[in-house]
């Protein structure tokens, strides 16, 4: 009795092995047939084939110690003036061992946000995300999906200057470059203004002109979204890269094929002049996750699938930082 059971206890033993072994070895496979495909891209001198994105609570440490390319990041700490990033705190955190990685900068130039150095309170002193009679003209009313984000007028002097007083705190810390958010905020005045499109081509064209002027061609232009500005030849030349959100997945639903489909042909031309692409994608479940590093791998992108909260550096076994 006692040797059919443990004869019968081997049998499950060598069974549990070939299954565990089976399995690593298809996790294996499929890590394997990521890792060794991702894309690569030339910025600034530097190679790049992997990214992270950061905005909340940043821990300095986390990210020097990170083994991450490019990291995109909030000019401060917690987003105020007080916490603003310095020179030497951009270079600390830059530096890991004898490899330097990217750093550069979020900077949303398609809406106002009312925690910026730049905000004053009287211009919404009741909260009620309707702009005050004593706000500046370019102010329009709070974005309803984002608490304390007030939509702009974006080609007004007004808030062209403060962009600019922004980017010049930027580059006083020695960023890397620019990455700017809300590039499809001329979409929300398409039907009042016919040429949204064209004011926000011309913005990120004088943005890009400026901080190339004064940091050197090498500093680098990124915008987020708004992919269909790609078509327009000089945009394109004006920037060094796009970042993407929600192309493959919204949370954990597939996005909608059409609209997916044009994004990547928009995408493609970023790829033919050799720029950088940048897909941010937010799913949960584990097996979205390796699908849509797969996904980004077969198109030609670099892909990044943290929370949507953005708050600390996320890693895939699927796709690891080197």
């Amino acid at each position: 009795m006692e040797k059919k059971t443990l004869k019968k206890l081997k049998i499950i033993f060598l069974i549990a092995v070939i299954v565990i072994g089976t399995c690593l070895g298809i996790l294996l496979l499929l890590y394997y047939s990521i890792a060794i495909n991702r894309a690569k891209f030339e910025l600034a001198d530097e190679t790049i084939d992997d990214f992270a994105y950061w905005l909340d609570d940043i821990d300095k440490k986390q990210i020097k110690d990170s083994k991450y390319d490019l990291i995109i990041i909030d000019y401060s700490a917690d987003g105020s003036e007080d916490e603003e990033f310095s020179e030497d705190d951009v270079e600390y955190m830059k530096s890991s061992g004898d490899k330097k990685k990217l750093l550069i900068s979020y900077i949303s130039i398609g809406e106002a946000e009312d925690y910026r150095y730049y905000w004053e309170d009287s211009w919404d002193s009741d909260e009620d995300g309707e702009p005050d009679s004593v706000a500046p003209a370019w102010l329009d009313e709070e974005n309803p999906d984002w608490d304390g984000n007030f939509k702009v007028k974006y080609w007004m002097q007004g808030w062209k200057d403060i962009v600019y007083d922004y980017l010049d705190h930027i580059m006083d810390a020695k960023f890397d470059g620019i990455y700017m958010d809300l590039i499809d905020a001329y979409e929300y005045y398409e039907d009042d203004f016919p040429t949204s499109d064209w004011l926000m081509i011309d913005f990120v064209v004088n943005i890009s002109d400026y901080v190339k002027t004064e940091q050197g061609k090498d500093f680098l232009v990124f915008v987020q979204n708004g992919d269909t500005l790609l078509k327009n030849s000089t945009y394109l030349d004006h920037i060094d890269g796009i970042g993407r959100e929600d192309l493959f997945y919204d949370d954990d639903e597939l996005t909608d094929a059409d609209v997916r489909e044009d994004s990547i042909k928009n995408l493609n031309k970023v790829l033919k002049e050799e720029k950088t692409i940048l897909i941010i994608d937010y799913p949960t479940n584990w097996i979205n996750i390796y699908e849509f590093y797969k996904n980004c791998v077969d198109n030609g992108f670099l892909g990044y699938a943290p929370d949507r909260e953005l708050d600390s550096l996320y890693e895939h076994w699927c796709f690891t930082a080197t």
